[in-house]
């Protein structure tokens, strides 16, 4: 009688004691302690560890892609598709490909010098090259059978390491067969299973073109056929927005608002796959701005459905549809699957860019909620809080996630809300919101963490004027972190009920608190 083994799941804690063994034989290999220099985690998926002295023997300054397969309670060195690209300001390029459990791509790889000087040709206009943090894109495809498993990593790093030749890039993938879901291996030819993305036709303060950039060396004949398109996007990509249904423009005339934000340090912008979520940063930046908008009264101003938006100008971010086949003379072709990253190429390192639009249909915040209904990225709207001012014979403001603290002012009374449960790729701090009936203010404060040991602020406010008797007005608040990539928030406001009709939410307080 055949004894079944019961499974035994892998926990965060024996990938990292697997991965401290890894990092063990690597120093034994070499004889002396490499220098360490920073490590980060991309979830479940890998491991990026950054050297300032050589950590393997023979391995020269660049990306060493080691490729590790958990299955059970076995985490052990496995052969599979590597296949290396590098994000450039505009587009994204082919470097390097290969079938093992390992790939070295040096700095002096020709097609990565070629994306570099890109960046360097960037940096003439006055920005020094040690500002660009851009990154990889890695798509790595295992094989078992009549199933295939794609894994897509990005992996940052400073354009000035590579100009300096001075660090080594170890990066250790993980195929865990228990927990990503694999692709059937089928029969098909290349180009017929491919995704074909469908955007809008009618877009404004954005252009579109294809961001797949030919590399000076193209890649070696293998049996392993990727094909990748980048649908690029160039113009303005938004930093915080509000957007209000048909509903409030009808119901809430002469309600005044000012969306307000305050960035400084070093912001992230992750990349996004569907089916993964988090695959790593895509682009860092430095940015230290406050900025307020303007007072907008619904009515005058906002006469139609929409979203106003802060935006970064001269930005540019990609969609990239990744597929690969195997092609043998002997057994035939056959398809192993596809992967969608969302990921943000290039953002201007300095407040020049910024500026503040509205988006009727056509801009870039409605693109984003497009992409997320089409299931692009695989996440729906990710609705983190609620408030809300509903009138019941007296006015009152709903708290969902957060005790309510009020101080007197020259406009009257001001209400605070502390939201909780805010914890993301970021690490978002708690958030915070505030009301007063005569000067009334709604916002959401955060912290990020950077992988480095400083750390960043984003801060967005909605800050609501008129509040009268009667006002009706529910505030969702998206945490587009998870869904998109983009370290804000943004305001969703309706007149009726929260962002997609719930029937219930989920609160910690589920208080009213009378401001009239």
């Amino acid at each position: 009688m055949e004894k079944r083994l019961k499974p035994i799941w892998i926990t965060p804690l024996v990938i990292a004691l697997a991965v401290a063994s890894i990092v063990v034989l690597v120093v034994d290999g070499v004889g002396v302690s490499p220098s360490l220099t920073a490590s980060i985690h991309i979830g479940g998926f890998g491991e990026v560890d950054y050297y300032a002295s050589q950590p393997i023997p023979n391995v020269p300054p660049g990306l060493l892609v080691r490729v590790f397969l958990i299955n059970g309670s076995v985490i052990e060195p496995v052969d599979a598709f590597i296949d290396v690209y590098a994000n450039a300001p505009n587009g994204i390029v082919h470097v390097s490909m290969g079938y093992s459990t390992t790939l070295i791509v040096p700095f002096s790889n020709v097609n990565w010098q070629y994306v570099i000087n890109k960046w360097v040709l960037l940096g003439l206009l006055g920005v020094s090259s040690s500002e660009y943090e851009t990154s990889m894109l890695i798509f790595i495809t295992y094989v078992r059978g009549n199933e295939s498993w794609i894994l897509p990593l990005v992996i940052p790093y400073n354009v000035a390491w590579a100009i300096k030749n001075s660090r080594y890039i170890v990066v250790n993938a993980f195929i865990n067969v228990n927990s990503i879901k694999p692709s059937e291996v089928i029969p098909a030819m290349p180009g017929t299973t491919a995704v074909n993305l469908q955007l809008p036709s009618n877009h404004s303060d954005y252009t579109t073109y294809d961001c797949y950039l030919s590399a000076p060396k193209p890649p070696p004949e293998t049996a392993f056929k990727p094909e990748i398109t980048c649908l690029g996007f160039n113009g303005s990509l938004p930093a915080t927005w509000v957007t209000l249904s048909n509903g409030v423009i009808q119901n809430d005339e002469g309600l005044q608002f000012e969306l307000n934000i305050y960035f400084s340090g070093t912001i992230n912008w992750d990349a996004m796959a569907a089916g993964y979520g988090d695959i790593g940063i895509s682009y860092s930046a430095n940015e230290n701005w406050v900025l307020s908008s303007p007072t907008y009264t619904i009515g005058s101003q906002i006469t139609q459905p929409g979203s106003l938006y802060w935006y970064y100008g001269g930005a540019t971010w990609a969609i990239v549809n990744y597929t690969v086949w195997f092609v043998s003379s002997s057994m035939g072709t056959y398809h192993l699957g596809n992967a969608t990253i969302f990921e943000v190429l290039y953002i201007p390192p300095n407040s020049n860019y910024v500026g503040m639009v509205l988006d009727y249909g056509n801009g870039p915040v409605s693109l984003l909620y497009y992409l997320a209904s089409k299931h692009y990225l695989e996440y729906p709207a990710s609705i983190i809080n609620y408030a809300a001012f509903v009138y019941t014979g007296q006015e009152y403001l709903y708290k969902c996630n957060g005790p309510v603290t009020n101080a007197s002012t020259t406009s009257g009374t001001a209400y605070a809300i502390t939201l909780g449960g805010v914890n993301t790729a970021y690490s978002l701090s708690a958030a915070e919101i505030g009301t007063g009936l005569g000067g009334l203010a709604l916002g959401i404060s955060s912290m990020l963490i950077t992988p480095s040991t400083s750390s960043s602020v984003t801060s967005t406010y909605l800050e609501f004027f008129n509040v009268n008797t009667g006002t009706s007005l529910y505030i969702s608040v998206v945490n587009a972190s998870a869904v998109y990539g983009l370290p804000t928030f943004g305001f969703i406001l309706n007149a009726t009920n929260y962002y997609g009709g719930p029937a219930s939410v989920t609160c910690k307080y589920n208080q009213w608190v009378q401001i009239g």
